[in-house]
């Protein structure tokens, strides 16, 4: 069964901006031998098990399949485990009561539950605990490749900066002074009171960029530039 939904905008970190909302779902009585076509046929790796108010009860994934697979490649085994696919249900194989996230929230949250709690997938609830969506590490991995600013191309530069309110402002001022757009500005705490940041900008003049870097590499900050797609590290 699929659930219907809005389009995706892909211009916020929600989970709801990027996670597929027509989802595959399986009933608990299903059998293996469907669970495996259903799984080859829509190339996708993981089932929703939901009962008939579409609550989310279980999961299955191809990995939970093979251990039916035959060991070898005889008639006779292949037609067993067949047969075996076909008489076992999903309620006797799923991962029951999965973890699950709400669809109101971000991106990030979604990759830490999933961090922490060592699954791949997430099933996305609503208010009521229903079904609307199926959040993947691979929508994940999408998801913050999008945030980096890396697939708007663009060159780089990371600094290492003292954790401390306008060092940043200052780097962002001197982009913009010299006619840089900035693309994506990522910053994570590092130690000792340092903070690592990755700058992506683009230019429309080459002479200005090539200003721009000169001006750069001479930050006490400056840890690596990349342009046109080689990095450098600084010395």
């Amino acid at each position: 069964r699929r659930k219907a939904s809005s389009a995706k905008r892909k211009d916020a970190m929600l989970i709801l901006d990027w996670m597929k909302p027509h989802v595959i779902t399986v009933v608990p009585d299903t059998s293996l031998l469907q669970c495996r076509k259903l799984l080859k046929d829509n190339r996708i790796n993981y089932l929703p098990v939901v009962d008939r108010d579409n609550i989310v009860v279980g999961l299955i994934a191809s990995a939970d399949l093979k251990a039916f697979a035959p060991q070898h490649t005889t008639g006779f085994e292949i037609l067993e485990a067949l047969d075996i696919l076909a008489e076992t249900k999903v309620k006797d194989v799923m991962v029951v009561a999965p973890v699950t996230i709400h669809y109101n929230n971000t991106v990030e949250q979604a990759a830490k539950t999933m961090f922490d709690r060592h699954v791949a997938c997430l099933p996305v609830i609503d208010d009521e605990d229903k079904l609307v969506g199926i959040i993947t590490g691979w929508d994940i991995f999408h998801a913050l490749l999008n945030m980096s600013g890396a697939e708007q191309g663009g060159e780089e530069a990371g600094f290492v900066l003292p954790n401390q309110p306008g060092t940043i402002r200052e780097i962002l001022d001197t982009l913009k002074t010299h006619g840089m757009s900035v693309i994506s500005v990522l910053s994570a705490a590092a130690d000792n009171g340092m903070r690592q940041v990755k700058i992506r900008f683009r230019a429309q003049d080459a002479a200005a960029l090539d200003d721009t870097f000169e001006i750069l590499k001479q930050h006490s900050g400056l840890r690596y530039w990349a342009r046109d797609g080689k990095v450098h590290m600084k010395d």
